[in-house]
């Protein structure tokens, strides 16, 4: 069965896992931090990974394709910036969710082990099942059905910290997979991560990498509405080319706990305050 928990944040807005980096792609001044409910970091594996090589990213009016490769200083990187304040800014102003991935069962697990010292520093673990830009864990890690749900069981025994599932739509139903999620006693689930998409840009060169943008925005909608049908009590964020503040009501409505903001902060990162702005005044008529 889900968990009962839930997360008790300030507003509903999330700033999504990689657009903003572990704070240094954003200017701190342009958002007024009172309007984020929480700050997703990047995700975090076990060793470094230097990512993709260039080009990472296409861009049009309805749809973005990234393939930037989950790059991260690993778990030893991501320690010292702890340690040494470096985030310290970024957590002063806004409650943050550490996001987690692996490329094994088992690094999945070492990493969630390790983190354990540092986490009452963050509000939330969500754990990365779903990241299509990279050729082992992420999407991949859900291929074998029996071994990812075991990997689920082993680390829900490993911690107590409010642990959520980012779940991507290419795995089967979504509303199953997240069945499962439920199963196994998590405490909620992120809906959707980017799909995989194909573009080739103006030089020729062929762009393999994750579809976000306006363009996932019905897609999400649609796995919001099915996991909420699906699991009445699982606290659900949705994520999937939320870009107005009549789109984050709307995810609302149809079931989301929480909105994750990503994309759209490439265009204009005072979006946050706008969306949180329009929220309150339309709640507040």
């Amino acid at each position: 069965m889900a968990s009962s928990k839930t997360l008790n944040l300030r507003t509903p807005i999330v700033i999504a896992s990689g657009p903003g980096g572990f704070g240094e792609y954003l200017k701190v001044e342009s958002i007024d931090w009172s309007y984020v409910g929480a700050y997703t970091l990047k995700t975090i594996t076990l060793n470094p990974k230097a990512g993709n090589k260039p080009p990472r990213i296409y861009a049009s009016d309805s749809f973005m394709i990234n393939r930037i490769g989950l790059e991260n200083p690993g778990f030893e990187g991501f320690k010292k910036m702890i340690e040494s304040g470096e985030l310290d800014i970024l957590l002063s102003h806004v409650p943050a969710i550490l996001s987690l991935g692996g490329d094994s069962f088992e690094e999945y697990v070492e990493i969630t082990k390790l983190m354990r010292p540092y986490l009452d520093n963050f509000l939330a673990i969500e754990y990365n099942f779903s990241c299509p830009n990279v050729h082992h864990g992420g999407l991949s890690i859900m291929s074998d059905r029996d071994e990812w749900r075991r990997l689920l069981k082993e680390i829900r025994k490993e911690t107590d910290a409010f642990i959520i599932a980012k779940l991507g739509i290419e795995s089967g139903f979504i509303e199953n997979m997240a069945r499962i999620v439920a199963l196994e006693s998590w405490d909620g689930v992120t809906v959707i991560n980017t799909i995989r998409g194909l573009m080739v840009n103006s030089d020729g060169q062929v762009l393999l990498g994750g579809l976000s943008g306006p363009a996932l925005y019905p897609i999400a909608l649609r796995a919001v509405f099915e996991v909420r049908k699906a699991l009445p009590d699982m606290y659900i964020i949705a994520s999937g080319g939320i870009y107005t503040p009549e789109q984050v009501s709307e995810m609302l409505r149809f079931g989301a706990n929480a909105v994750s903001i990503g994309s759209a902060l490439f265009q204009n990162e005072g979006v946050i305050n706008k969306l949180d702005r329009e929220l309150v005044k339309n709640t507040n008529k």
